[in-house]
């Protein structure tokens, strides 16, 4: 049951105008690159250029979160608003299943738009530098982080109707403008864990990149991250079949 919902999900999602317009979000990055090398030489390096700017600024802190977010509410809010959903809890099917395969559908759909806008975007941004060990701990990072998303965002479309207005504040409000300017706050940010993954697995240099939390407490978070929010969702969805399907 859990890999017919997956591929169900994945079509959906993946046959969407959504997804036509996240994959343009994500040649952003990449044009990025490609006006910094056609500039030249300038006073920031390509391995800060890439790190700080293509991957930080515009993969991690934008098209990853604005994704997972569009990809994952739409796995199950849009049953849920068209009425579908009741077809599917009628299935003989254990709860935790449906949840298991719409959230791997959305980390999949993710996972592959963000991680192809970051692999051709470093690579260009890094061409002939030899920074590949960087590229590949952001490339880890963001397949971390989007799973970390996807359960979050696939749990918050089961607690409310206005999920990617909520998901918006959270992505673009408390992580890009409070994180920044409230001490303490990135503790409890998932950009911030996944950022600290790709400075450890990447091994770089603080001048290049310097994640503000330490990777053991972001592994740790990332993983209760996504396990609570898969385990609520499975709660939720158990009881919207008792107290909401018709």
């Amino acid at each position: 049951m859990t890999w017919l919902v997956l591929t169900l999900t994945l079509r959906q999602l993946l046959g969407q105008k959504r997804t036509l317009f996240l994959a343009a979000v994500g040649l952003l990055p990449v044009l990025a690159a490609i006006i910094f090398r056609a500039a030249g030489d300038g006073d920031e390096s390509a391995a800060e250029f890439a790190a700080q700017v293509v991957l930080n600024a515009l993969v991690i802190n934008i098209l990853l979160p604005l994704t997972a977010l569009v990809l994952a509410t739409a796995s199950l809010g849009s049953e849920i608003e068209d009425g579908t959903i009741v077809y599917l809890l009628s299935k003989p099917a254990e709860r935790w299943r449906i949840v298991a395969g719409k959230l791997l559908a959305a980390w999949g759909a993710t996972a592959v738009l963000v991680l192809a806008s970051a692999l051709v975007s470093g690579v260009v941004a890094l061409a002939g530098e030899g920074e590949s060990r960087l590229l590949i701990g952001f490339l880890v990072a963001i397949a971390v982080g989007s799973l970390a998303y996807s359960s979050v965002f696939v749990l918050l479309s089961l607690v409310t109707s206005r999920a990617l207005f909520v998901g918006l504040a959270y992505a673009f409000i408390w992580e890009a403008v409070i994180t920044n300017f409230a001490p303490g706050v990135q503790r409890f940010s998932i950009r911030e864990f996944t950022a600290s993954i790709a400075e450890a697995v990447g091994d770089t240099n603080p001048w290049v990149f310097d994640a503000d939390l330490g990777t053991t407490y972001s592994v740790i978070l990332l993983v209760v991250v996504t396990a609570v929010g898969a385990a609520l969702a499975v709660r939720r969805l158990s009881r919207f079949e008792l107290s909401e399907a018709p």
